[in-house]
């Protein structure tokens, strides 16, 4: 099956079964862009991040767990920049870069967010496959 099936079936599948968090944060909608690619190559992660009461506050910042050994922190944010498409429409974005090291591989990342208390939302997971070569 094609990666980027098998991508879209993990998001689809991830979304639809969030489970509840200890913090009631929930985050849905993720979104990779591009879902692969060489080393160097800079990808944009993108989720909605709901919130139980507007005086919740969460840490914006995503936590990503790569195949449940590497843990990974990426700043995020719903300011219309670095990645992120429309200031504060609840869709909060980071970039980032696949280092020059990673193996050439689909690698699976759990994600999720934590609130000022450090109470962790829902996890959902996505795919990045890293291609061969090196980006030009």
């Amino acid at each position: 099956m094609p990666v980027w099936i098998v991508l879209m079936l993990l998001l689809s599948a991830s979304s639809a079964l969030a489970m509840e968090s200890d913090a009631g944060l929930l985050i849905s909608d993720l979104k990779v862009d591009p879902s692969a690619g060489h080393a160097g190559t800079i990808y944009t992660i993108s989720l909605r991040i709901t919130m139980p009461k507007a005086s919740d506050q969460f840490v914006p910042l995503l936590h990503q767990l790569r195949e449940g050994l590497e843990a990974m922190e990426l700043p995020l944010n719903d300011e219309g920049r670095d990645g992120d498409l429309s200031r504060g429409d609840g869709i909060y974005s980071g970039q980032t870069r696949v280092p020059d090291t990673a193996a050439r591989q689909a690698h699976r990342f759990e994600v999720f967010v934590r609130d000022q208390l450090g109470r962790k939302s829902n996890v959902l997971a996505y795919w990045f496959r890293v291609l061969e070569g090196v980006k030009i």
